[in-house]
């Protein structure tokens, strides 16, 4: 079977469409359809790379979802993926999927004091 790979967009498309997807760490945005994001992420696995699943972000894919929400690890978000969903924030519409979006990007910040990673020399 021919998979071809799917192409990346514009961050003021994503906004305007207000379409999910994933961003990848050098902070290219592929598009998925509400309930698309296991099929686009495959195709992305099948021509050269991609998230290894939805629910598992410790490859450093963030994946945005249909009503803008964006999920990731804190400490494994690129300055390419803050720069991209800066960028569609900055150009979508006001509504839900901008709140969304914003809400997101607040909650990274905040979560970034608190690594996903184990700290070297912590002490319990």
């Amino acid at each position: 079977m021919n998979v071809i790979r799917p192409r990346s967009i514009q961050a003021a498309d994503a906004a305007r469409a207000g379409t999910g997807g994933w961003i990848a760490p050098d902070g290219r945005f592929y598009p998925a359809a509400q309930y698309q994001h296991i099929r686009v992420g495959r195709d992305l696995r099948r021509t050269g790379g991609g998230p290894n699943e939805p629910w598992d972000m410790r490859d450093g894919w963030v994946m945005v979802r249909a009503d803008g929400e964006a999920l990731a690890l804190p400490d494994r978000v690129t300055q390419p993926q803050l720069d991209m969903l800066a960028d569609v924030l900055l150009a979508a519409a006001d509504g839900s999927y901008r709140s969304a979006l914003l809400a997101s990007l607040r909650r990274l910040r905040e979560l970034d004091r608190c690594p996903s990673r184990p700290v070297r020399g912590a002490v319990d």
